[in-house]
């Protein structure tokens, strides 16, 4: 076996991935297919492009999705999810979030595409679940 200087590199990259494709698919990092499915549904059917018309990120919502959810049920890579991760577009407006690391650029991330309809927190007045 051959040494890989990237390796840790790689490893970080997966699990960031599969961290990012839980909360896009707003399930637990230990969920079963079933309920994997039953998430992916449900996302789809609400960020669909066809149900929003009006939204210019609808697109790239459900893209973010599919590959969610075929990294999670499926192994199946997806760079889409590592590009939005690490999309970089300079400072938020708000300065809300420390944009110069990993974890502050995420939560950036996840509430300019997830969380911007929703009070933070709550869905339909349940507490959220995470996987992080």
């Amino acid at each position: 076996m051959k040494h890989d200087p990237d390796f840790m590199e790689k490893i970080t990259r997966d699990l960031e991935a599969r961290k990012a494709a839980c909360r896009i698919l707003d399930v637990e990092e230990m969920a079963d297919k079933h309920q994997l499915k039953k998430a992916y549904r449900r996302a789809a059917i609400k960020y669909h492009p066809d149900h929003n018309e009006s939204s210019p990120e609808a697109n790239k919502k459900f893209t973010l999705i599919k590959c969610a959810y075929e990294l999670l049920a499926f192994d199946k890579p997806c760079d889409k999810i590592l590009e939005e991760i690490n999309f970089w577009p300079g400072v938020p407006e708000d300065g809300k979030y420390r944009i110069d690391n990993p974890w502050g650029h995420f939560l950036w991330w996840r509430e300019k595409f997830f969380d911007s309809d929703k009070e933070k927190g709550q869905i339909n007045g349940s507490k959220r679940s995470s996987c992080i």
